[in-house]
């Protein structure tokens, strides 16, 4: 009864939702981050701040459909990687880029091990977790990202790009673990935030990341960028 007199009053309905989200801005991190992230226009500034050219090499893991190779390509020209495990999207990719030299798609994703694995397929929010909101599962495969980089022998990243909805966590303990986090120069990740002890997880990293690289900007949980140390 009340929700429907506040929407006749279209003017106070607005004002109290947008009270909501101010109010969501000061007690939630992520809310928080986001909105300060859209403030400085993450997406268009920070997210392509980097000093690449055409011989730069990014991994973009969790690719998904491309949209941040794309403005990459459009910018730098550079040789880019891209991994998704996902066949629907794989072939998305494979659309837009196929036909580019400096672009190479790997229908899997990276993580600590190689094996296959069964993910929960719900578009941009894909995960190896489970969602609540998931519609279905997929069976897809995984490579570990230290043996993919023997068999290609790359011992340099310009860019690694990581949005994998959780994974991150067992892929940079891996990186960390087996000292190839120095191979990184530049590192942009999204820590998620649903799975069990992500704080202590992502401290946990964070503090390992101290040790090799300069933390460049930090959205809690939405987007943060680290450099490697050059002294």
């Amino acid at each position: 009864m009340l929700k429907k007199l506040l929407k006749k009053n279209k003017h106070f309905y607005k004002l109290l939702l947008d009270s909501r989200e101010v109010l969501r801005i000061l007690y939630n991190k992520k809310t928080r981050s986001r909105f300060l992230w859209n403030l400085r226009k993450g997406d268009t500034r920070l997210t392509l701040n980097y000093p690449l050219d055409k011989d730069s090499i990014v991994f973009d893991v969790g690719a998904y459909k491309g949209e941040f190779s794309s403005k990459l390509l459009d910018k730098f020209d550079c040789n880019i990687y891209l991994f998704e495990p996902l066949n629907e999207y794989f072939q998305i990719l494979n659309q837009k880029f196929g036909s580019k030299k400096n672009v190479k798609i790997f229908n899997y994703g990276l993580l600590d091990e190689t094996l296959s694995f069964f993910i929960s397929n719900i578009g941009a929010g894909s995960s190896l977790f489970f969602r609540e909101e998931e519609s279905k599962k997929t069976k897809v495969k995984i490579k570990s990202i230290v043996e993919f980089l023997e068999e290609h022998s790359i011992t340099s990243i310009d860019l690694l790009y990581i949005n994998i909805e959780g994974s991150e966590y067992k892929l940079l303990d891996s990186l960390i673990r087996e000292d190839k986090i120095r191979s990184i120069k530049h590192l942009q990740v999204q820590f998620h935030n649903y799975i069990d002890n992500a704080v202590e997880k992502r401290k946990k990293i964070r503090k390992e990341l101290c040790k090799t690289h300069t933390c460049k900007f930090n959205f809690p949980f939405i987007w943060e960028r680290w450099d490697l140390k050059t002294d």
